[in-house]
């Protein structure tokens, strides 16, 4: 395999070095991590046995299931509960755009920048899905990377037992948040301008 394939060449040609690669490994891994966590957080939060059932939130898209916790999120009185949620569910989305524009998006290089294109219409094709991309630049994917550990580690608390919805929703939290959102949603958008460097 190593002769035909040869990986190690591959990397090299698209700009993947063991630096960016770590933290591309890392978005990804932390976004199944999130997928798990959220599930088991609705089923907290909205006080569902799943033994023996099939919940409903089985077989749900991440859009799906974001979408249920934004639901859950309304019926919160306001307050800092509320702002971590719904906070939570607007980074969230960002978030897995830019996993999506990863995980699904064809590999190029510029220069020497490897960059991620997801549903391009190079040839006038009519696509259902809208266009992405992601400039995989080492000072991007570390903001993205921390953003998303924001986001598992709220999850992750929220999906637990031991601790309540009030204590997560901490100022520390939630300052994280803030900053998580902003880094996320710029990324994600088409309107992005890596000219301008705002972190």
């Amino acid at each position: 395999m190593a002769e035909y394939g040869n990986a190690d060449l591959e990397q090299q040609r698209l700009g993947l070095s063991p630096s960016n690669g770590q933290k591309i490994a890392a978005i990804v891994t932390f976004s199944g991590s999130i997928e798990h966590y959220l599930e088991r957080a609705l089923w907290k939060l909205r006080k569902i046995d799943p033994q023996g059932i099939r919940p409903d939130t089985d077989a749900k898209t991440i859009s799906d299931l974001i979408a249920m916790f934004e639901n859950f999120a309304a019926t919160l009185p306001t307050g800092d509960e509320r702002l971590l949620l719904e906070g939570w569910c607007a980074a969230a989305r960002s978030g897995f755009v830019i996993r999506h524009n990863i995980v699904h998006g064809l590999p190029v290089r510029l220069g020497d920048k490897l960059g991620y294109m997801r549903n391009p219409r190079w040839h006038g094709e009519i696509r259902k899905r809208e266009f992405g991309d992601l400039w995989a630049e080492e000072g991007t994917l570390d903001l993205v990377r921390e953003a998303m550990a924001v986001l598992l580690r709220i999850i992750h608390q929220l999906a637990g037992d031991d601790v309540s919805l009030k204590d997560i929703a901490s100022p520390l939290a939630l300052k994280a948040l803030v900053m998580a959102r902003s880094v996320l949603g710029e990324f994600a958008s088409q309107n992005y301008n890596p000219t301008y460097e705002k972190y």
